[in-house]
């Protein structure tokens, strides 16, 4: 039986070299002001990204949704970020140790940190901030680290003032001890959502702060025109040094089309653009492309069709296995995302922790969803709807209107069709509108996606499946899962976590609470003179702009 540390290392081996021969040789930005040693730069320039829609906010605290993320990632700092490797290195944090039983962590901050607006960043605005995820009313998934601090249940119900296991031991060193270990600790320190605000301004502003943030970042906010755009200017006194960028532009087209996009670009109006997957082959052989830079790289990330286990008929569990079993994912694959994503046999995406590519046995069948519409048809009549027959029409809801999505949606309409079930396609208006149609409970099928904020598998599967996630969009309730969830998060053996994370996997693939589609596989252009591109497996949202710069015209 193979070794499951060392299956994981060999996939992310792989999925490392992969990125490597498909993206441009400046994968990490110059150190410095580029015109002092490398000729044919330029300091300054606007950079110009799309954003599908109006974050919700920019409050770190309350950050929920990946337009938001894309913005707060350059506005603010936390303790510690990511390498271009993925591994957790200094951020306002120079360094940090822990206690040998993992609970009692102890941070030094940097010194001459600074705010924006001058004023220098100390321990006491870290425990304000993490105190602030602890007493959210809407708790995002990043507070689940800072609900382990001690007596931070006695804090919540009012019996205590403060958070005893969270302290300014003095100005520049924080000390937090949790009431149990948690194996990804440092990793969800990297959370956008951990990012360390200004007490003074967030007490000033109030609810303000998330349409105009102060944060400790490479850039600066300007100004949010809703519908319009989010500008952001370089911070001249950033602790790393100021970027080579002199402002970054967020175009907000609400419902921007992946096509729409890729049309911009190509006029020159964007620095970067993901390529839609029915471009690739053309992007690939068509010489006119040939000028632009191009990044291809799989992301730590999930596609489904999330079922709402509470309502009927989706609170049968056949019913959700007939789904799984009606639709072809690897045609569709093949067929329509023309292999620009990989089929997903399961939650874990290739590259992270405890991702297993032999995900075949499921407790109840013996293998895995394979495309079998006879096994589908006979689940449905086991749930009492024979040749579909009593299944109420079905309404299916996105939220992108890409034209990919489009005919990927056709065909899941399509393929259950053809055991007996209508699926009638709806779009919502916007992603706020969408997010709260799903926060409700309203909508029975649904498309998503599922990006990582980190590079560890608990930030893939516990806001997922864990029955007390405020992102668990399926209402999946399974107290096993939740166990060995928890466990897994104690563990800092790592083979002992692969080996709970894959027991994980096998039972909520056999309860279905979801069809799992396919891992995203992101292709972007970037315009010739677009240099210092750093791109992880996490996705555009964190790509550091703070490293890019402009090559001057020859």
């Amino acid at each position: 039986m193979p070794n499951p540390v060392r299956m994981a290392l060999l996939v992310r081996l792989c999925v490392c070299y992969s990125l490597l021969i498909h993206s441009p040789s400046s994968l990490a930005g110059p150190v410095g002001p580029p015109e002092l040693y490398m000729p044919g730069t330029k300091l300054g320039g606007v950079f110009r990204r799309m954003l599908g829609a109006n974050p919700a906010t920019l409050d770190p605290a309350l950050l929920t949704d990946i337009y938001g993320q894309a913005v707060v990632s350059q506005i603010f700092n936390s303790l510690v970020q990511f390498d271009a490797q993925l591994r957790p290195v200094p951020a306002l944090a120079k360094f940090w140790e822990a206690s040998r039983d993992r609970r009692t962590w102890t941070f030094s901050l940097r010194q001459g940190g600074t705010f924006h607006y001058g004023r220098e960043v100390t321990a006491l605005d870290v425990v304000y901030s993490f105190t602030r995820l602890v007493e959210s009313t809407k708790p995002v998934p990043a507070a689940d680290l800072f609900r382990r601090i001690r007596v931070v249940r006695e804090f919540i119900e009012g019996k205590t003032k403060s958070l005893h296991g969270l302290t300014a031991v003095d100005r520049y060193t924080l000390q937090m001890v949790l009431e149990e270990p948690l194996a990804s600790a440092v990793a969800v320190l990297g959370l956008a959502n951990a990012a360390v605000v200004p007490q003074d301004e967030v007490e000033r502003l109030g609810a303000r702060f998330g349409r105009a943030p102060v944060g400790t970042g490479p850039f600066k906010f300007v100004r949010w025109e809703p519908n319009q755009e989010i500008a952001l200017e370089a911070n001249d006194h950033y602790y790393e040094g100021r970027p080579f960028l002199h402002t970054i532009v967020f175009k907000i087209v609400v419902g921007a089309k992946l096509e729409e996009t890729f049309a911009e670009f190509l006029q020159g109006n964007l620095e970067e653009t993901v390529i839609p997957s029915g471009k690739s082959d053309e992007v690939r052989i068509d010489p006119q492309y040939r000028q632009y830079q191009r990044v291809r790289i799989p992301t730590f990330s999930l596609l489904y069709i999330g079922f709402n286990t509470q309502l009927w008929p989706f609170n049968d569990k056949r019913v959700r296995q007939a789904f799984n079993y009606a639709v072809n994912t690897e045609a569709i694959v093949r067929e329509i995302t023309k292999m620009g994503n990989l089929p997903a046999t399961g939650v874990l995406p290739p590259g992270i922790l405890g991702y297993d590519p032999d995900l075949l046995g499921l407790p109840s069948h013996g293998k895995g969803y394979a495309y079998a519409p006879a096994t589908a048809k006979r689940l449905l009549a086991e749930a009492g709807y024979p040749d579909g027959t009593g299944f109420p029409v079905v309404p299916l809801w996105s939220a992108s209107k890409a034209d990919s999505t489009k005919a990927e949606l056709a065909a899941y309409q399509r393929y259950l069709a053809e055991v007996g079930v209508t699926v009638q396609i709806h779009f919502a208006p916007d992603w706020p509108a969408y997010k709260a149609m799903l926060e409700q409970g309203k909508l029975p099928l649904f498309w998503l996606v599922w990006y990582a904020d980190i590079p560890d598998p608990d930030n893939m599967l516990s806001p997922l499946l864990h029955s007390t996630s405020p992102t668990n969009r399926t209402f999946y309730r399974n107290p096993h899962v939740d166990q060995l969830l928890e466990r897994a998060r104690k563990a800092f053996d790592e083979a002992e976590r692969i080996a709970l994370y894959r027991e994980v996997e096998r039972i909520v693939m056999d309860d279905a609470p979801w069809m799992t589609l396919h891992y995203s596989v992101r292709e972007y252009l970037y315009q010739p003179h677009v240099q210092g591109v750093e791109v992880s497996l996490l996705g555009e949202r964190f790509i550091p702009l703070k490293k890019i710069w402009f090559k001057k015209s020859p």
